[in-house]
């Protein structure tokens, strides 16, 4: 879906929307002049420093160019007509709501140039980045970081590309989701086309790896910078609690795996079901009669790769204590989803480091379950006691996979 993006570096153009005049002044090319085929003054790249060329006509969106043989590694990515677009609508939307806001500003400390820059009145800087185009997941850490430690807050807004859509998942969208308690797994999108930012939440996998989701579509102009502020910062809408209750207020029962598809597990050869299987035999349990809480749907989750019943299983193993109720906490899963990572024994689809909260959410919700089934009682919020052991009990104690 990305084979356009490169288009406009391929023709040797390499675009940009604001410049530097022979002041030093940061001008728009939307406000630049050009009569007769012909650029009323100088404009230079604020990286490079180099000389510019103003491209204003009736088809393209005002821009500035490199010549052909510049060797600018800052502004050196070919842009598409809609980042051009998303950036343009941006800035005026800020503008017009009163925001100081500087479009691509050049942050000579970070050697990195934002979409957008603004500053709030509280002085607050967010660097505002609307992506359309592939970016990895060492070089989107390495942004957000270095945005974090000069004092900028970012606000990753991405283009239709990432919209979740029925697609199955994938890393490109993964890593941009974020995660909170009012819109669980969610992910922003500008739709230059519709003129509307959507906000996906409470992502989930279907058992095929495709995206399940609620959708609030929102005008531009409607969504205000005191909004994608709550957003961004605590994960929430304020404004828009009763659509989100709506949405996501429907009870969902409670499903399983079918025995049959448990029953071919045992046939599985890939290393992580055979690491499994031998874990199950070793301790010599039986897949059949493991309990029913283990092979709960979904199964896959969107930050942990490793089927849950695999990870659900060794978590239980590893915590169960017959002589003693020992306090778990927040910080000791994590740790053990740590060193499952380090050591191959569990797979994740982000880093730890890079999005923390959307491998917690899986953990956390596999010990509300448990609460609920009175396997464990929880001490506050992020704090649990096991009372029982799952793993150990008779089958006529508890509901195996094949009740």
């Amino acid at each position: 879906p990305f084979a356009d993006i490169m288009g406009n570096r391929k023709k040797g153009r390499l675009f940009m929307l604001s410049a530097r005049n022979a002041s030093g002044e940061l001008i728009p090319a939307y406000q630049a002049s050009k009569q007769k085929g012909k650029t009323i003054g100088e404009y230079y790249c604020p990286a490079c420093k180099g000389r510019l060329v103003l491209k204003k006509g009736d088809v393209m969106i005002a821009h500035f160019a490199h010549h052909q043989q510049s060797d600018c590694a800052v502004f050196s990515e070919g842009e598409t007509l809609p980042h051009l677009m998303g950036k343009q609508m941006l800035l005026e939307k800020f503008r017009r709501e009163g925001v100081a806001v500087t479009l691509e500003c050049w942050l000579p400390e970070l050697q990195q140039r934002p979409d957008l820059l603004l500053v709030l009145e509280n002085g607050k800087k967010i660097a505002v980045e609307y992506q359309c185009s592939p970016i990895s997941p060492a070089d989107l850490r390495a942004r957000t970081q270095g945005y974090q430690r000069f004092g900028y807050e970012v606000w990753w807004i991405c283009g239709t590309h990432y919209r979740p859509g029925g697609i199955k998942i994938t890393q490109s969208i993964c890593q941009f989701l974020n995660h909170s308690d009012a819109l669980g797994n969610w992910i922003c999108i500008l739709d230059t086309a519709a003129n509307e930012i959507a906000i996906h939440h409470h992502l989930k996998l279907s058992s095929d790896d495709r995206f399940h989701f609620m959708k609030i579509a929102i005008p531009v102009d409607d969504l205000k910078v005191v909004a994608l502020e709550s957003l961004y910062a605590k994960g929430c809408l304020p404004g828009y609690k009763d659509l989100l209750l709506s949405s996501a207020g429907k009870i969902v029962d409670r499903k399983h795996m079918q025995a049959k598809d448990i029953n071919l597990l045992r046939y599985r050869t890939d290393p992580e079901h055979r690491k499994f299987l031998l874990a199950v035999y070793l301790d010599r349990k039986d897949l059949y009669h493991l309990p029913a809480i283990l092979f709960e749907l979904p199964c896959r989750t969107l930050g942990i790769r490793t089927p849950a019943y695999i990870w659900r299983y060794y978590l239980l193993k590893d915590f169960s204590n017959p002589e003693t109720a020992k306090l778990l906490t927040k910080k000791h899963l994590l740790e053990w989803l740590s060193t499952c990572i380090r050591t191959n024994r569990i797979r994740t689809r982000v880093a730890m480091e890079a999005n923390m909260e959307l491998l917690w959410e899986p953990l956390l919700q596999f010990m509300m379950r448990l609460v609920e089934d009175g396997h464990a009682a929880a001490i506050g919020r992020e704090a649990w006691v096991l009372l029982s052991e799952p793993l150990n009990r008779n089958e006529t104690d508890h509901h195996s996979c094949l009740s």
